[in-house]
């Protein structure tokens, strides 16, 4: 009606000015396109070279203001029969759970049938700990002690009994072992405290953990392949397998995975410690980003509980705990405050983070045990702008190949000749300290000492690789030897504490 009244003049302009706003408007629309797609080229570029050297395996999705920039599977989900991982692939993502178990508690909290600040004893009468609250449960920071401490006894009585949710309380209540410190006066992360947390949901809900989070995370939040299964890791029966990767053990000496299943260990530790709430969620990356939306968007929370769950706990001394409630929390020194979390099993790394200035999201899933923390900043550095080095490969592993095939003598001159061509490899102590320890723990002491050695030798001023040596020195029985490292560890770090209570066992 308006437009009937202008004069041809006024009309003339009028259409001008709307066409130039709408063409602004789609300039800006292809610009963003064209930089959300070059990003993903980015990553895509960056995290197919680390796969094609090895150091990724699984998937990862990147996100930005809730819409999806990047999401791509790497590599086997089964590596027997060549099953690949996809973007409906199904990983257990480990104490990531610990978030969601956080968040069904928070939504009680919203409901006014738990109070953060009121002592468990209120809800759980026979817990044995007066002072402890939700609050210190959800940061770690009550002091209890670990599960295998407290039901160790029982387990000398009966080698073959099978703890549930429903034990839990019992035995802490009839073992009453002493906290490791007084509620909130430190910071301590502990499975436990996400299994009384998953008590109390069921305490105060009066519904079974496995049923309330169905009905109040999974479904609100649209997470249609999660699942909690019926006993944890390692133990999945019938339809829990269907697209769920298997967990492998990359040994950096070997190009064989080694199925984590197939260790009997893994198997009878998790079906006697058949708990819920700290760890046993499994999901896709897709339905974690969906969790994260329904978060955002006030599903699940209201936006002012979610805001305190992810503001840093203070100890009682006003010192940073590290811990919101349930949140892992990091004031990075470029990318600013992060908020997540991490899981992670023979076999497996998870991550999970989101940076919520930019509202920037990243998940990792890796089924052969890479380090998702290391892949999930990486991505969000990429995000911000920064230039990566592109992956190289990793020379460690071909050390510890060489190392276990033809001996010290020639694998120290392959390390030495790769180590000029920075083109094509890299080294860093903490790859070197890994496959240290990969020998360790497979029992290859002889190879374990000779890398943490070589290690000393690359990096003569890091405390750490001395301590390492002396670790594997001392497995050895090379005790002398050992006490030298130890105490060259403490030289350049005063700080290692662990190392000086060895030191002082070995003097005596």
């Amino acid at each position: 009606m308006i437009l009937k009244d202008m004069s041809t003049t006024l009309y003339s302009r009028y259409l001008q000015t709307r066409i130039f706003f709408i063409t602004a408007l789609l300039g800006i629309a292809s610009f963003s396109v064209l930089k959300s797609q070059n990003t993903a080229e980015k990553l895509d570029t960056y995290f197919s070279a680390k796969a094609r050297h090895g150091d990724f395996n699984g998937v990862i999705l990147v996100a930005e203001k809730n819409n999806i920039l990047y999401h791509k599977a790497f590599g086997f989900a089964d590596f027997e029969h060549k099953r690949l991982n996809t973007l409906h692939s199904r990983f257990p993502i480990g104490s990531i759970t610990k978030l969601l178990t956080a968040t069904a508690a928070l939504q009680l909290v919203d409901q006014g049938l738990l109070n953060l600040e009121a002592p468990i004893r209120n809800y759980l009468s026979q817990f044995p700990y007066p002072d402890i609250t939700l609050s210190h449960l959800l940061s770690h920071t009550s002091g209890l002690p670990g599960w295998d401490a407290v039901f160790k006894n029982t387990i000398q009585k009966h080698p073959d009994a099978v703890f549930t949710l429903d034990d839990i309380l019992p035995e802490y209540t009839d073992q009453n072992i002493p906290l490791s410190f007084k509620p909130g006066s430190a910071h301590e992360y502990n499975n436990v405290n996400s299994v009384f947390v998953a008590l109390l949901i069921e305490k105060a809900s009066g519904e079974p953990y496995d049923i309330y989070m169905k009905q109040h995370i999974f479904a609100p939040a649209g997470m249609n392949d999660t699942f909690i299964p019926e006993i944890p890791f390692f133990n999945y029966t019938g339809s829990e397998k269907k697209n769920v990767s298997n967990l492998y053990i990359d040994h950096m000496f070997s190009s064989i995975k080694e199925n984590a299943e197939t260790i009997s260990a893994n198997k009878t530790y998790w079906k006697r410690f058949n708990f819920k709430g700290f760890g046993e969620i499994v999901l896709t990356a897709e339905d974690l980003f969906k969790f994260k939306k329904a978060l955002t968007e006030g599903k699940l929370l209201s936006l002012s509980t979610l805001k305190k769950a992810q503001t840093e706990v203070r100890l009682s001394d006003g010192s940073p705990s590290g811990i919101g409630l349930g949140w892992q929390i990091e004031e990075h020194n470029i990318l600013g405050k992060l908020v997540g979390h991490g899981g992670g099993l023979p076999g497996l790394s998870t991550g999970f983070i989101d940076q919520p200035d930019t509202q920037r999201v990243v998940i990792v899933f890796d089924n052969t045990q890479q380090n998702a923390e290391d892949l999930e900043m990486e991505a969000l550095m990429i995000l911000f702008g920064r230039k990566l080095p592109t992956p190289t490969k990793n020379i460690a592993r071909i050390y510890g190949k060489s190392l276990l095939k033809s001996g010290s003598a020639i694998a120290t001159h392959e390390l030495l000749s790769l180590q000029k061509d920075t083109t094509k490899y890299y080294l860093s102590e903490q790859q070197m300290n890994r496959l240290g320890y990969d020998f360790l723990r497979s029992g290859k002491i002889p190879q374990a000492v000779e890398t943490f050695r070589m290690n000393t030798e690359l990096f003569p001023q890091s405390s750490n690789t001395y301590d390492s040596y002396g670790e594997s020195l001392l497995k050895d029985s090379q005790k002398e030897k050992a006490l030298i490292m130890y105490r060259k560890s403490v030289e350049l770090n005063p700080a290692n504490e662990n190392a000086k209570k060895i030191i002082v066992e070995l003097s005596r």
